[in-house]
């Protein structure tokens, strides 16, 4: 894998970045480019979810299977609904959770198969709560695959500076927040009239359960 230039670009003391500086990364996610954010939960490596040479770039950097499929971010709740088929208990889930630390795993749209490669079955989707990411992702008009800012196998990165030293040379963009909510999203499959926690992280298993036990 060829080496990259890397432009790191710190986040303001106030938590945001300049209009100037969100366009720039807005085009670059939606032009395939690579960029390394945080989010309320880890940092993340990104892309448009449209072009599968972005996916194929983020799998080499990570050096992550390609059997294991990357979780897409929206912007919110109904931009979703393009791209997944929503259940009643997903949808009790997005209404508690999202934004937040809940990725749901749902049967894609006939569109929302662009996302992922024909031999995944489902989806996994998030909206992040993080008011910055939240805004570059509406900014790019894409949804971005994504998937945790580490090598495959290694903990997670917590801070801009950890991620810098891993990545600089190897993504585009870092994009230098401080540190991050520092706990990985539950995952919770909705796509079977049985929820089904896949990994339990920011939120409990028992959080999980309390929602949908409320709304029955």
């Amino acid at each position: 894998m060829l080496p990259c230039k890397t432009t790191v670009i710190k986040v303001r003391e106030d938590g945001g970045l300049s209009d100037e500086e969100i366009s720039k990364i807005a085009a670059a996610a939606k032009g395939c480019k690579i960029i390394a954010f945080p989010t309320d939960t880890v940092y993340g490596l990104g892309s448009t979810g449209l072009i599968k040479a972005a996916s194929r770039r983020i799998y080499q950097i990570k050096q992550r299977s390609m059997m294991k499929p990357l979780p897409v971010l929206v912007h919110s709740q109904a931009a979703a609904l393009r791209w997944v088929e929503m259940t009643p208990h997903g949808e009790t889930l997005a209404k508690k959770f999202w934004p937040g630390g809940l990725t749901l795993v749902l049967k894609p749209t006939q569109e929302g198969r662009l996302l992922t490669f024909p031999e995944y079955q489902t989806l996994a989707i998030r909206v992040p709560s993080h008011p910055l990411l939240l805004k570059l992702i509406e900014a790019s008009g894409v949804p971005w695959v994504s998937t945790s800012a580490n090598i495959s196998d290694s903990p997670s990165l917590l801070d801009g500076l950890s991620v810098t030293k891993q990545f600089e040379g190897l993504v585009d963009f870092i994009i230098d927040g401080g540190a991050a909510g520092g706990v990985e999203s539950t995952i919770v499959d909705v796509s079977h009239p049985e929820a089904r926690v896949m990994r339990e992280g920011a939120l409990s298993n028992d959080a999980i359960q309390e929602a949908l036990r409320a709304a029955v």
